[in-house]
């Protein structure tokens, strides 16, 4: 594909991004939740154990997209957004497959729109550059935890926000993404006693606009003041640096709030890989702990 094709295509997929989160009230500057905004844009969302998958999308008249629940969260709400891309352009049904060759993808007009609209929608310029400047951040200058940080906020993989920041929306010079991409993900997970196979969710206090989403098994990390609610649904983990941690436990909803400055975020946990469909996974199932 030519350097031209891909320009005008980014651009399509920018525009029509933008419009989406118009039509489903999602502020310029906000991270966005990809499942919400699927499923106010009419399609139908599941999860299903697919060890060969990403993702399926059936076009209307009933439209439906299943996820692969054993994938990374970043990894599943990019996914969701790419198939929300193929339905907004109409392309028909498809089936991403995890094995599948990115550099044949990104060839493919089709599948490289449904990727940059995924980004556009998730990483809005606007959203990313508000992010960084309320953060008092510099991209040229930012260290990998706190790259780690944002991805938390925008609900996206490490490597995949470093990726955007560079090719897409140029903040980030080819040298720094590779600096970056010499600390991998685990090691920052590590840091605050989080296993590989599991999520760590960091929180800060400019977290606004969506819920903080967990599964069981995985670590929460609050902002210095924060508590939560009394209940079932996290275990207190300690702390790092005045750093809350907490583990989800059970499946159900709860809230963490800073009594001084007023914050305050709605925290969801669903069960480990769960199945069925995306809206329900949060309700509460008594039966369900940690081993």
């Amino acid at each position: 594909m030519d350097p031209y094709t891909r320009k005008e295509l980014a651009f399509r997929a920018a525009a029509r991004a933008e419009q989406v989160r118009l039509k489903c009230d999602v502020a310029i500057a906000s991270p966005v939740d990809s499942l919400l905004v699927t499923e106010k844009r009419k399609c139908e969302v599941r999860f299903m154990a697919l060890p060969s998958l990403e993702g399926v999308y059936s076009p209307p008249p009933r439209p439906v997209m299943i996820l692969g629940s054993q994938r990374p969260a970043g990894r599943r709400a990019f996914t969701c957004a790419h198939e929300l891309g193929h339905h907004e352009f109409m392309h028909g049904t498809r089936m991403e497959e995890i094995d599948s060759v990115r550099s044949k993808r990104q060839e493919d007009p089709e599948e490289f729109l449904a990727d940059m609209f995924a980004a556009f929608l998730l990483m809005s310029q606007g959203s990313v550059r508000r992010a960084f400047k309320d953060r008092n951040l510099q991209p040229h200058k930012v260290e990998p935890m706190e790259v780690f940080r944002l991805a938390c906020y925008f609900g996206v993989g490490y490597g995949t926000l470093i990726s955007h920041l560079t090719w897409t929306l140029k903040l980030m010079s080819q040298l720094q993404r590779e600096v970056l991409l010499q600390t991998q993900p685990r090691e920052l997970k590590a840091e605050f006693g989080g296993a590989p196979q599991s999520e760590v969710i960091l929180v800060d206090g400019l977290w606004q606009h969506r819920c903080v989403d967990l599964e069981i098994g995985d670590t929460l990390v609050l902002h210095p003041g924060v508590v939560v609610e009394e209940g079932p649904r996290l275990s207190a983990q300690g702390s790092m640096d005045g750093q809350p941690i907490f583990k989800a436990v059970s499946r159900g909803y709860i809230r963490a709030f800073h009594k001084q400055d007023g914050w305050a975020v709605n925290i969801r946990i669903s069960s480990k890989h769960y199945q069925g469909l995306a809206r329900y996974r949060f309700l509460d199932d008594p039966e369900e702990s940690i081993q």
